[in-house]
């Protein structure tokens, strides 16, 4: 997971904020979902898009005054930064999720998309196949 996330700066939200707030980071910063934090940087849960449509339009709930932590996912499945690209992928496919917060030393210290999964992934397997040469650079997300 580290050679995804050492690049990118950390996006996440406070369970206190509004669910409007986190439509307007998820929209600007082109994510599906931002992982919930207290202010230790503890993981507290993960707020998507599907989160907000089914908990706040489908029920009719105002994204100005309806607070993150209650519409958020609680108790989410986290990866280690030591996680490989296939137990990454493993755990986002036995938990049906596309998401995925990094924690290390009980602090979020990045999330991974199964978008940039696919991406090392084809990297890898090129490389392997010999495709690759010193000329294609690694594949990475645009940074957020």
């Amino acid at each position: 997971m580290t050679q995804i996330i050492r690049k990118r700066r950390l996006h996440a939200m406070s369970p206190d904020e509004m669910a409007r707030k986190a439509c307007k980071v998820m929209n600007n910063r082109k994510m599906g979902a931002l992982p919930v934090i207290d202010e230790d940087g503890k993981l507290l849960g993960m707020i998507s898009e599907r989160d907000i449509v089914r908990r706040c339009i489908g029920e009719r709930r105002r994204t100005a005054t309806t607070p993150i932590s209650e519409v958020m996912t609680e108790n989410p499945v986290f990866a280690d930064p030591d996680d490989s690209v296939m137990v990454a992928m493993a755990k986002m496919m036995q938990n049906h999720i596309r998401h995925l917060p990094v924690v290390e030393d009980g602090r979020v210290v990045g999330c991974v998309s199964i978008r940039e999964l696919i991406h090392e992934l084809s990297y890898m397997a090129m490389k392997n196949l010999g495709i690759v040469d010193a000329s294609l650079q690694r594949l990475e997300p645009e940074p957020a």
